[in-house]
């Protein structure tokens, strides 16, 4: 786990002191080795000075945050070619990654990324050195960061926005399922396999729930496979309650971490839950100062003055957090739930009034979930040296979810809980009732963090989207000196 950058200059100049600074700590975090590559070569070391000058207009760079004992520096060569992969494979004996990857792209780099995207199911983003080309490629559901950005003089991609603000570019999301051909002339982006909606399946509740049963196991048992300890952020709703029970089921030692405001009535329906599934559970709750005192940590880690974006990276900074502070490297989210499975009190509002174009509705939010979630979630948990794995991001899961009938998973009743083929499957697995239907509330609304803020902008005689603003724009200028 880590970042990568890669960077092409159209002008034929050397871009060893710009990738260099791409590759600062701090923009990246700390980790445990860094390393660059040129057509020259591999250098690899602990600190941008150790890395030399290699002198190249075309290079990879990579820091490691090593979370698994085998996790390697990067970059890798072979065959002629530097490679690095930052993320993981699912659905193979091991989720190490790197070298199912190697294997794959083989000896025809291009293709081979091709290939990676059409056959393989994983959280990645891929870059190959070859020659005079920059070859890159993103998972198709986009579950690991990926940004790209170019002007007249230089064309780079990189594992979040800073990186390439220190290269004076604007920042882009890397499309999902996509390559990207980088090479003096820009960059040509080419579609290999993104999300489609499939078509709606003739299915009863009970079947479904048994193939949710099965599929959502599989996901989770593949993310932590040869993993004794795991986090998981916990709330006792239903999305957290199911992995938490698939994580035991697993065989992974589990640490269960509730966060909240001072108050939160968080805490009591996630004990409950935890005594329900006989499992340890860590509580701390946050004062304001603890708001004020943590955001620009967030703020500089999502990147976008987004106050509900903020609201909701704040109590996963504290897990995060907590989770690293006590040893943990790899933590578990059930981000991705709310979309696939309709969460939104807005999406029974759509049901009722227009039916199934709903289906429509809830797939391009499942799309626009890596820009919307997974890219602010896992820059969040990288800052801590975490590792954040998505079950509900898995793309067999995805691909099942979204061909359910809609009236599987919303009732036409306002009022009625959401996500019933969730519930249902809860149920199966012998959940109590109130936890099977507790109510789904907002993590920034039930943690109460999103009324600190608020009262932090009006001390401010700020709107809240205006506080929010102002203070990215300084922490900004003060870190990028522009």
């Amino acid at each position: 786990m880590g970042s990568l950058a890669a960077i092409v200059s159209k002008r034929g100049k050397d871009v060893s002191a710009t990738i260099l600074r791409m590759l600062d700590p701090s923009l990246t975090g700390m980790g445990d080795a860094l390393g660059i590559a040129s057509n020259e070569g591999v250098v690899i070391g602990n600190a941008p000075t150790e890395l030399g000058v290699l002198g190249s207009p075309l290079m990879l760079g990579h820091k490691l945050t090593k979370v698994e004992s085998v996790d390697p520096p990067q970059p890798l060569s072979q065959y002629g070619y530097s490679l690095v992969f930052e993320g993981r494979l699912w659905h193979e004996p091991t989720p190490l990654g790197i070298s199912t990857a190697a294997d794959t792209l083989g000896r025809e780099p291009e293709h081979g990324i091709q290939r990676l995207i059409k056959e393989k199911t994983g959280s990645y983003a891929v870059a190959v050195l070859e020659r005079r080309t920059i070859l890159c490629g993103r998972d198709p559901v986009g579950a690991f960061p990926l940004y790209y950005g170019e002007d007249s003089e230089i064309a780079a991609v990189a594992s979040n926005r800073k990186m390439l603000w220190a290269a004076n570019l604007e920042a882009k999301p890397f499309p999902p399922g996509h390559t990207a051909r980088i090479t003096k002339g820009g960059i040509l982006f080419e579609r290999i396999r993104a999300l489609n909606l499939p078509p709606l399946r003739k299915v009863s509740m009970g079947d479904a729930v048994d193939e949710l049963d099965g599929l959502l196991a599989e996901a989770v048992e593949t993310r932590c496979r040869g993993l004794l300890k795991v986090s998981l952020g916990f709330s006792g709703g239903i999305d957290s309650s199911l992995l938490a029970y698939n994580l035991d089921e697993a065989g992974a030692d589990v640490d269960l971490i509730c966060v909240g405001m001072e108050g939160s009535k968080e805490f009591a329906a996630a004990e409950t839950a935890a005594d329900s599934l006989d499992l340890p559970l860590r509580m701390e709750s946050f004062a304001p100062g603890d708001v004020e005192a943590d955001l620009d940590s967030v703020l500089w880690a999502i990147e976008e003055p987004d106050p509900m974006k903020a609201s909701v990276a704040l109590p996963l900074h504290w897990v995060a957090r907590i989770a690293s502070d006590s040893g943990g490297r790899v933590l578990f989210s059930g981000n991705g739930s709310d979309e696939l499975f309709g969460g939104y009190r807005k999406y029974v509002r759509e049901y009722i009034e227009s039916g199934e174009s709903v289906r429509e509705t809830m797939f391009r939010d499942v799309v626009a979930s890596h820009e919307v979630n997974y890219e602010r979630d896992c820059k969040v948990c990288i800052r801590h040296g975490m590792e954040l794995r998505l079950p509900f991001a898995d793309l067999r899961l995805i691909e099942f979810g979204l061909s359910l009938p809609t009236g599987l998973i919303l009732s036409l009743e306002p009022e009625s809980p959401r996500k019933l083929v969730l519930r249902r499957l809860a149920e199966k697995l012998g959940f109590p009732e109130e936890m099977a239907y507790k109510p789904k509330r907002a993590v920034q609304y039930s943690t109460g963090v999103n009324n600190a803020l608020k009262r932090l902008a009006k001390r401010e005689g700020k709107s809240l989207a205006g506080f929010i603003t102002d203070r990215f724009d300084k922490l900004k200028k003060e870190k990028m000196g522009r």
